[in-house]
């Protein structure tokens, strides 16, 4: 068995047992450190899908990813720009200017999985509509995350009003231009198949499912039934593609 196959059990194992533990309240205070370790293995099924499909490339691009999210976020904590403003708790362990490392590790996670998909529903030839499709799909995931990571969780705060569970709208159009730009470089190299596309598109329907569960045990259920609904017409897009 191939480490990505081993890396990819553990993760659903990992992904089993939080969505009991952080669900239904469980998870003590000693063991919040595997909300990053949670991360930290979705980040690493992201970047692997990208080293199979880019080769040394998509090594390249996983360091700049890391790191170019990484500084996006800086700059979008420190000086309230590109998401708006916002700030980080205590819960997701070592940071770097005040930025979480497992948020570089998030990034990769939510670039590999929607970028596995924009591969599915559009040529990459088509780059521009490629990367737009990607992005979007970055935003359907963030529909559903922002409102349970800071509703619920208090994972980060966020320091405006809105009319979506206060959450900046400014922030949805945040993520969409950082994943096109992400995915539009990303559709420059030449791609090559790969076993990790299944795993990468796998990815994207788990994690937006615990999100999603994890609204609906928080009663957000705004959140639950619209990312619901974007969650459904996306499977039926994938199925019909396959």
């Amino acid at each position: 068995m191939k480490w990505g196959e081993r890396l990819y059990r553990l993760f659903l194992i990992w992904y089993g047992c939080g969505l009991v533990l952080v669900g239904f309240h469980l998870l003590p205070p000693w063991l919040e450190w595997a909300n990053v370790v949670f991360l930290m293995l979705a980040g690493m099924i992201g970047a692997l899908f990208l080293i199979e499909r880019y080769g040394q490339r998509g090594i390249i691009a996983t360091i700049a990813i890391f790191i170019g999210t990484m500084a996006v976020e800086y700059v979008g904590a420190t000086y309230s720009l590109i998401f708006g403003s916002y700030d980080y708790t205590n819960q997701f362990g070592m940071t770097i200017f005040g930025v979480p490392i497992a948020i570089g590790f998030a990034w990769l996670a939510v670039i590999g999985c929607t970028h596995a998909l924009a591969l599915r529903f559009v040529s990459p030839t088509r780059t521009f509509v490629a990367s737009a499709v990607g992005a979007s799909l970055a935003v359907v995931l963030d529909v559903v995350i922002d409102p349970v990571a800071y509703v619920a969780k208090q994972y980060w705060i966020w320091e405006e009003t809105s009319v979506y569970y206060n959450v900046p709208l400014q922030n949805f159009a945040g993520w969409f231009v950082v994943a096109f730009v992400i995915h539009r470089l990303l559709f420059i190299f030449p791609a090559r198949e790969g076993s990790s596309d299944r795993r990468a598109i796998s990815l994207f329907f788990l994690l937006d499912a615990m999100f999603l569960f994890l609204a609906l045990l928080e009663q957000l259920y705004g959140a639950f039934f619209l990312g619901l609904s974007l969650t459904t017409f996306i499977f039926w897009k994938w199925r019909r593609s396959a």
